[in-house]
């Protein structure tokens, strides 16, 4: 992982204290009006995304799953948990096509003052692939399925293969139902 730290991570690690830097993440998600989210306690700025955008944080982002990074040119697979308490997010992830747009997560460090340390490096750079709503009385939930950008790379053009895709064409066809629940790739009539 060393090689992706900037210099300024590096020294501030060097100081000895490095149980007091701080690991956030700086989200951008591509919907028609672009989201920048942080899952740390308070606002980031920084420039990692082109230019100087304030990253938010209002509880938007609940959880990320474990990521991994291999040397091989494989699918990678990631899932964001999201409030979707916000009725403005549900309404742009319902009313928008929001598969295969882009999105991008930083890893960024926080200092002993709780400033952002120079230059996040980019942790994933992917497309949403599905995603899937839960709620109930007390509270809603967003899962956004994204993969790399290598998914896309044996894909053919034309309709996703994911259940929201399938619906939309044959309603009461349940045939991908629970396509989102194995994240390996299946090689269906490929030896």
């Amino acid at each position: 992982m060393a090689r992706g730290l900037t210099s300024a991570v590096k020294t501030e690690l060097a100081t000895g204290d490095a149980t007091a830097i701080e690991p956030v993440f700086l989200f951008y998600l591509g919907f028609a009006t672009p989201l920048y989210k942080t899952n740390c306690s308070f606002n980031l700025t920084s420039s990692v995304s082109g230019s100087s955008q304030t990253y938010t944080s209002d509880g938007f982002i609940l959880g990320i799953s474990t990521m991994s990074e291999t040397t091989e040119p494989i699918k990678n697979s990631l899932k964001i948990t999201i409030s979707g308490v916000s009725q403005p997010i549900i309404s742009v992830i319902l009313n928008e096509n929001i598969i295969n747009d882009s999105v991008k997560i930083w890893q960024g460090f926080l200092d002993t003052s709780n400033a952002l340390i120079a230059d996040p490096y980019l942790l994933f750079d992917g497309t949403i692939n599905q995603y899937s709503i839960e709620d109930d009385t007390k509270t809603a939930l967003v899962g956004l399925e994204l993969t790399s950008t290598w998914g896309q790379f044996e894909k053919v053009n034309g309709r996703n293969t994911s259940d929201t895709s399938q619906q939309r064409h044959f309603a009461s066809d349940k045939g991908f139902e629970f396509s989102a629940l194995t994240i390996r790739d299946i090689r269906w009539g490929r030896a």
